[in-house]
């Protein structure tokens, strides 16, 4: 795994240094926008691939190999309550705004890719995560490998300190030829506020 960043780092020291005065968030709505990859429809148990420079909704869709890209599930073929990214070789990401001195958290939900049309081909079932800030600061992140079939939170989801007010979510994956892990359920919330 990846080791985490220094904002990562910052952020545990502030939060432990300053519990009494982390003030929590009120209810609030999602900072990523198509979450759960419903924009556009995928047809009736099919899927559509995105190609590098595409995009599925407000997220874009960009390349980690030469033959990079991501598939969109449809929920038939995910048997979840939602459609699914298929990372595969691609990456996939969207950009977000969060209220300096908020504490922000990233969870989202994955299961391991078993389509059958995969079964030949099954590539790398991991991925990494991050949010990348402006260039002032690091990014955090990790990698992360989804070990069942079933969509599950992925473990260890991520949080920060928004030192800046603009950041970038990004998820890569790196199976070469395709047929990586689903992703689905994002959401990026503030959870609370360090004063």
């Amino acid at each position: 795994m990846n080791k985490p960043t220094s904002i990562g780092a910052l952020l545990g020291a502030v939060v432990l240094a300053t519990t009494a005065a982390l003030t929590p968030a009120a209810a609030a709505g999602n900072l990523i926008k198509n979450g759960t990859f419903s924009d556009p429809n995928a047809p009736a148990g099919g899927y559509v691939e995105y190609e590098d420079g595409e995009n599925i909704g407000a997220w874009q869709v960009g390349s980690s190999t030469p033959r990079g890209g991501v598939t969109l599930y449809s929920r038939a073929l995910t048997q979840y309550t939602y459609q699914a990214v298929d990372i595969g070789p691609g990456t996939l990401s969207q950009d977000f705004e969060a209220d300096q001195g908020s504490v922000v958290g990233v969870t989202w939900k994955h299961a391991r890719n078993t389509d059958p049309a995969c079964a030949k081909d099954m590539g790398d079932q991991s991925y990494s995560a991050q949010v990348i800030p402006p260039p002032s600061s690091d990014p955090v992140g990790d990698s992360y490998t989804p070990i069942g079939p079933r969509f599950a939170p992925a473990n260890k989801g991520l949080q920060f300190l928004a030192g800046e007010d603009h950041f970038t979510l990004e998820f890569a994956g790196r199976a070469p030829g395709g047929c990586g892990p689903l992703i689905t359920d994002v959401v990026v919330k503030v959870i609370g506020y360090v004063h």
